[in-house]
């Protein structure tokens, strides 16, 4: 015969029910609290369990969450029972997972739904090799406040990884707090993440790779996470800030030979797999709880993760030219002052190359404007190819480039801006009809030999100079 443990504080309502339910050929058994219920399902699991939503001590929901993280009543059937049809309690009985949510006057249509919950034989768990322990009331407050605890403890770390996305202005921001949030709350060798970053056009690298470890072990952890998530090497080796972002952790650990294998899990937006994130463990190798963090990680970063990817590319499309692909005038004027600001000695002596395209006019009118737009982004190809990392180049608008050079002084601006003339004669352009095309640009030149330099004055030096360049037969250089 069917077992229901019948649970309601109030004597008058079991009675109903339980009249009701053994008219339709179950077994009842009635409980007044939550607490003896859960020791009764813990002890000898029932066929189902039918209880009160709200209840005084140990709610209807609190026993059906509890019940449902217990290995031993984590299939057994839960109906919530509610005097009335609300939606916030629906919502909660959906969430703390119970089978069915039923008023109390719809007695009917409680019977059918036990009646299909019971009419197959449930699935239930192996017997236990060792005697279950003896589950007593102290046990079950204990267990519930173990679950409360663990509930609360996910639901703060899902709310730190969520708040990074908002306290985080760019992706190193966010991955420094997280590396942050994770050695506090777990030990390990290293955590990885990779995942495709936002890349300019022509980037020839996308994928960013993040690994929080100890100084000491920054090498091998690099290896063992490269071989771990399939990230080959960047195809140069480059500082930190320019691809992969290593973090430093405390010293906690101690350059050793490792065998425990990391564990990775797949970081989702949706359904979409957008990056992946791994943890080697220590010595001691991986905890429950460890498993557990990562796993709240990798289903929480995808939400944080996107964003940060939405800001950097709104970023990208606010301080980029769409046609070339070079920074656009504002955003090269930004650059620099930020550049200043911050290590100005750096840039210190600086010159500034002003260049135009000559007879572009002719190249529209003639060619055609796709004609021109394939020279423009031929002119940023040379550019970009011929730059420092240290320098700023930007299409300062229609057919003007700007190129800055960082610690240059005269002299050395005047051998740069020949070899940057120089390339620009020297390309070929392909056009859209397949066929290729030359093209030269008249350069004006302004250095600052004193740190008192103004960057409007420069440039306004080095237009001066671009148009002398231009009076003077174009294809060529002259200084300001």
């Amino acid at each position: 015969m069917t077992r229901i443990l019948l649970v309601d504080d109030s004597a008058s309502a079991r009675a109903l029910l339980g009249v009701r339910l053994r008219e339709n050929g179950l077994e009842v058994v009635e409980v007044a609290s939550a607490a003896e219920a859960a020791e009764m399902a813990l002890a000898g699991p029932p066929d189902a369990v039918v209880t009160d939503l709200w209840m005084p001590g140990i709610s209807g929901l609190q026993l059906c969450r509890l019940l449902r993280a217990e290995p031993a009543t984590a299939h057994v059937p839960v109906v919530l029972l509610t005097a009335s049809d609300d939606r916030r309690s629906r919502f909660w009985a959906r969430h703390a997972g119970a089978t069915a949510y039923v008023t109390k006057t719809e007695i009917d249509r409680l019977i059918r739904v036990l009646d299909d919950l019971t009419s197959s034989p449930p699935t239930r768990p192996p017997p236990a090799t060792s005697p279950s322990p003896v589950v007593t009331r102290g046990n079950v407050q204990e267990r519930l406040s173990q679950l409360l605890d663990t509930t609360l403890f996910e639901s703060t770390i899902a709310g730190e990884v969520r708040a990074l996305a908002q306290k985080a202005e760019e992706l190193e921001q966010l991955l420094e707090g997280l590396a942050a949030l994770a050695s506090d709350v777990a030990a390990y060798r290293w955590l990885a993440l990779v995942t495709d970053s936002v890349a300019a056009p022509g980037a020839r690298y996308a994928t960013t790779l993040f690994i929080h470890t100890h100084e000491g072990l920054r090498e091998v952890a690099e290896r063992e996470a490269r071989d771990a998530l399939d990230v080959p090497p960047p195809p140069e080796r480059r500082k930190p800030d320019e691809g992969d972002a290593i973090v430093t952790a405390d010293k906690r650990a101690v350059l050793a030979e490792w065998s425990t294998p990391p564990i990775m899990l797949p970081v989702r937006f949706g359904q979409t797999a957008i990056g992946q994130v791994a943890l080697a463990p220590a010595r001691r190798g991986a905890s429950h709880e460890d498993r557990r963090f990562l796993a709240m990680l990798a289903g929480e970063l995808g939400g944080p993760l996107r964003m940060a990817a939405l800001v950097a590319e709104a970023r990208r499309l606010a301080s980029t030219d769409t046609l070339t692909g070079l920074l656009n005038r504002r955003a090269f004027v930004e650059r620099i002052d930020k550049a200043r600001a911050t290590h100005e000695r750096q840039l210190f002596p600086i010159s500034v190359l002003l260049l135009d395209v000559d007879h572009f006019k002719k190249v529209n009118d003639t060619l055609g404007h796709d004609a021109g737009d394939a020279v423009l982004q031929g002119v940023a190809r040379v550019l970009s190819s011929i730059a420092r990392k240290s320098d700023f180049v930007a299409r300062w608008g229609g057919e003007e480039f700007v190129l800055a050079l960082s610690n240059t002084a005269e002299a050395g601006a005047r051998i740069a801006a020949e070899r940057v003339r120089r390339a620009i004669a020297e390309a070929s352009y392909l056009l859209p009809n397949g066929t290729g095309h030359r093209a030269t640009a008249s350069v004006g030149l302004a250095s600052a030999e004193s740190e008192e330099w103004q960057l409007d004055e420069l440039l306004a030096r080095a237009d001066k100079a671009m148009y002398s360049a231009k009076h003077r037969g174009r294809n060529r250089v002259e200084t300001g």
